[in-house]
This record gives C-alpha cells, structure tokens and sequence, in this order.
C-alpha cells in the first residue's frame, strides 16, 4: 500500500531503508535526456550486423552462395567477350574472299559457350538455394528471439510500450529482414560482379573508349547517395505508420463487442485511416526517389548507347584508314569495339539492376535496427528462472514515497524518485539492503506506475 509520507515513521517495530540512491543533481538527468536523444538519432544498423544472428551453418550457406553469385554475374561479360571474338572472325573471313575459316573460329566459340552455359547452371543455383535457405534460418531465429525478447519484459516496459503494435511490427520487420538478406542480397553480388568484371574486360580491350564511356558513372552515384536517404527516411516512417495501424485493427477486432456496444465502429474506422495517412506518405516518398533514382540511370544507360557507337566509330577509322601505325590486336576493330561497349553496358546496366536490390538491403538495415535493439535490450527481470530472488513467507507493512519529481520524455514519464522508505515489522522479517527499482525508460532508476499497474 502506497501512502503520503506525512511525518518521519518513529515507530519501534519498523525500519526505514532508502532506495534507490538518489541523484546528485539535475544534471544527471539532463545528461541521461541528452544520451536518450543521441540513441535515437542512428536509424539502421551496420550492413555486418544485419547477419549477427547467422550461425556456423549459417556462415558457410552464405561463402557458398556468394561464390555462385559472383561466378553467375562474372559470365555476362565473358559471354560478350566471346560474342566478339565471333564478330571478329566474320570480318576476317570476308577481307580474305573466303569462308573455310570460319567453321574452326565458330565451333571453338560454341564450345566456350556451352561450358559458360554449364557453369552458370552450377552457379546460379548455389546463388539461390544458399542464400533462400540461410535467409529463411536466420529469419526464423531473429522472430523467435525477437518475441522471446517481449515476453520476458518486465511490466514497466509495457507501460511505455504499446503492445497492440509488437504483433504486427514483428511480421513486417522480419519479412524485410528475410527479403534483404536473401534474394536481394544475392542479386545485389550477382549484378556487382557484373559491373566489376565487365569493366575489367573493357579496359583490357580499350582503356581509352572505357574511359570515354565511364564518364557517366558518377552521376548515378551521386544519384544513388541521395535517393538512399530518402529511401532509409520513408521506411522507418512506413513501418511505424504500419504498426499503429495494425495496434487500431487488433484493439477494434479483439474488442468487437463493445465497439459495437458503443456504436464506435465507424470511429475505429477513421482511426484506422488516420493511423495509414503516414505510410501513404512515406510510401510516396519512397516511391518517389526509387523512380527517380531507376530513371536516372536509364537515362545514363542510353547516353553511353549514343557515345559508345560514335566514339567507336571515330577509333575504327583512325586505326584502319589513312596513314595509321597500328597493327595487330592493339588496332580497334569492329569486335574489340563491341566488346568494350556492351561490357560497359553490361556493367552500367548491372549497375541499374543493383539498385532496387540495395534498396531492400537499406530497406533490411532500416528495419532490423528497432527488432535488434529490443533483442540486445537486457531484461529487468528473469521470469524463466524460478530459482531467482528471495522469497519471504509474509510482508506486512507500508511504503513511503517522498519527494519525487517527473521527467517527460517522448510520452514517457520518468519519476526521479529522492526518498524511498519501505517499513517492515523488524519482528518477523529481516532487513532489506539496498534494494532498486528500474523502469524501461533507458536505464533510469525509477518507480513506474503505468496502465498496467494503476
């Protein structure tokens, strides 16, 4: 029982104990508010951390399948490569007057072809098994964490927490999860070693036009920078927006009795749409740079088209007419021309592709960070170990609670609390040393008396 403490308790069957020890001044808390704010202002976790929760088996499906990603991505410039080779004995062919060399040039080709068909079929498939798989082990541990992580909460968190949101919040966030850490990611490798390899055989086969054609690039990585921002910005808005919504639907559908009772449905109704005017603007918004930022890039891919054939052209002719010195494979042909523009091409369209796949890794890091701070987050409270604490047969008594004082904080209230007196019966019971008090609000010390409990 909690009672005003009008006079000091003098009493001889009673003792006093004060707990918690109080703060030393303001300044304490102002620094606690400070160190609240700086928290919140990191919205996504790093990329290596999005992976924390894989294990052994976890880590290996994942070496795997990024070899096969990367081996699948690297196989669209070799293929160019080869196409090439193929336009270059065609023109050989027709400057002899003859076409009895062309059988042994094609069929070594095809040959080539056929093994670059057989290791993308070895690789491809590692790419997708190993990566599903390891998406879908680590997703399933991270929701089995993440509601462990709920329910062992102690009663003041709920209080600052809305439990109606951690149902739904849990399925979104993890289905993002899974989707950044699975296929997107593998597609993102995949088109990675697109772009690297195409642009290593483009400058072996011409530096001087791949330096031309690469001319456009970072303009879509400036591109890319701006429209990640916003794209991380419109999730986090989205999700929460979501979750407020979907605590609207559980609350409603739980208690359709009594919203029908009071005649309160067409009320629950705008509060649903209310709570949805968030994630219809932050979906805008994401919408808006993920377009913005694809068209972009298409404009880039179509650019290096127009450059790309009138250069080359320009390179033809300088080192086949006139008085030109060169000879052998360092003159520009039409093949060598070929080559360095679609593995350019292939490289800035890989670059294209990569985007929305990096957008759902953004999107993975965005979500992850309230599921993993919530995991990481150590529970005041053991309610798995019954072994835990000293249990007294009987307590008879009554506390005192003195000179208190209230921080508000994002909806929060954090009681500083200055005096605690607990008066117990010295006759039946021992004394109680130094006994606290926490509430969820971030490590402060304090007595919480929310919805749950008043």
């Amino acid at each position: 029982m909690v009672t005003p403490s009008e006079e000091p308790v003098t009493e001889p069957p009673y003792i006093e104990v004060r707990t918690p020890r109080p703060l030393q001044d303001d300044a304490e808390a102002t620094k606690l508010l400070d160190d609240v704010e700086a928290a919140t202002t990191r919205n996504q976790v790093p990329l290596l951390e999005l992976f924390s929760f894989a294990d052994s088996t976890d880590h290996l499906l994942m070496a795997v399948g990024t070899l096969g990603a990367l081996g699948a991505g690297a196989l669209r410039p070799v293929m160019v490569l080869l196409f090439g080779s193929i336009i270059n004995s065609f023109g050989s062919t027709s400057e002899a007057g003859g076409s009895s060399d062309i059988s042994p040039s094609v069929n070594r080709v095809a040959r080539n072809l056929t093994v670059v068909g057989a290791v993308g079929l070895v690789t491809a498939f590692l790419q997708v098994f190993c990566w599903t798989v390891t998406a879908s082990r680590q997703s399933k541990r991270i929701r089995s964490l993440y509601v462990n992580a709920i329910v062992t909460k102690e009663i003041g968190w709920f209080d600052v927490n809305e439990p109606m949101q951690l149902s739904s919040r849990v399925a979104d966030a993890t289905i993002t999860i899974q989707d950044g850490i699975g296929s997107k990611m593998s597609d993102l490798l995949h088109f990675s070693s697109t772009v690297v390899t195409g642009i290593v055989i483009a400058f072996v086969k011409g530096w001087e036009l791949t330096l031309i054609l690469l001319l456009v690039v970072p303009f879509v990585a400036i591109s890319g920078m701006l429209a990640r921002k916003v794209i991380v910005a419109a999730t986090h808005s989205g999700m929460q927006s979501y979750a407020e919504a979907g605590a609207v639907a559980q609350e409603s559908l739980s208690n359709i009795r009594t919203v029908h009772m009071f005649n309160s449905v067409q009320h629950f109704i705008d509060k649903y749409a209310h709570a949805l005017e968030g994630a219809t603007t932050a979906g805008i918004k994401k919408s808006f740079a993920v377009g913005w930022g694809s068209g972009l890039m298409y404009m880039m891919v179509f650019l290096n088209y127009a450059l790309g054939f009138f250069i080359g052209a320009v390179f033809i002719a300088r080192d086949n007419l006139g008085d030109s010195t060169c000879s052998g494979s360092g003159c520009y042909n039409g093949g060598r021309v070929l080559t360095v523009f679609f593995t350019v091409m292939q490289g800035a369209m890989a670059l294209g592709q990569a985007g929305p796949n990096l957008q759902a890794v953004y999107s993975a890091c965005a979500a992850a960070y309230d599921v993993f701070e919530l995991i990481k987050r150590p529970s005041l409270i053991e309610p798995t170990n019954d072994d835990q604490g000293k249990k007294l047969p009987t307590v008879s008594g009554s506390i005192d609670i003195d000179n208190g004082s209230v921080y508000p904080l994002a909806g929060m209230f954090i009681a500083k609390i200055i005096h605690l007196y607990f008066e117990l019966q010295k006759s039946k019971h021992e004394m109680l040393h130094d006994m606290r008090y926490y509430s969820l609000a971030l490590g402060c010390l304090a007595i919480v008396c929310g919805s749950s409990l008043c």
